[in-house]
């Protein structure tokens, strides 16, 4: 569990600070994917109100866009599998977007969008390399 709080400060930090991409939202979606369990929500919740600090945002917006995000994203689990490369590539290009362009206002919203599914996939791919070598109890990811 530790290693996921210190991925959440990191990616927090760089989020607010050197990066307009939203990695919050790429590491969220991927958890969300893979580990199917509640704690998303509150860590989602405190997270996007962290980020709005250190964006000068209004208080929530980015909580509510988390925690909205994340409820549609578990919605499709029940009639979809979304444990696949073109599911987290289609909503994580589709979060980006609708982030980038209400919240953030960041310039070139596809070029971001289209850069950020990209990691997403990328990272999805580690985990499913992790997980095939029975990696994840070490990650926390096993924990409720």
């Amino acid at each position: 569990m530790w290693v996921i709080v210190i991925l959440i400060i990191i990616l927090t930090l760089l989020q607010g600070s050197v990066t307009t991409l939203p990695l919050i939202i790429l590491f969220f979606l991927n958890a969300a994917v893979v580990t199917k369990k509640n704690w998303i929500f509150p860590a989602s919740f405190l997270t996007g109100l962290v980020i709005d600090i250190f964006l000068l945002n209004t208080m929530g917006k980015t909580s509510l866009f988390l925690l909205i995000f994340l409820f549609v994203v578990l919605l499709y689990d029940k009639k979809f599998d979304i444990q696949t490369f073109p599911f987290v590539f289609l909503a994580s290009f589709i979060g980006s977007l609708i982030y980038l362009a209400t919240i953030s206002h960041a310039p070139n919203i596809f070029i971001q969008a289209a850069s950020s599914a990209i990691i997403s996939i990328f990272l999805f791919w580690i985990v499913v390399v992790l997980n095939k070598f029975d990696i994840k109890g070490r990650f926390g990811f096993n924990e409720d």
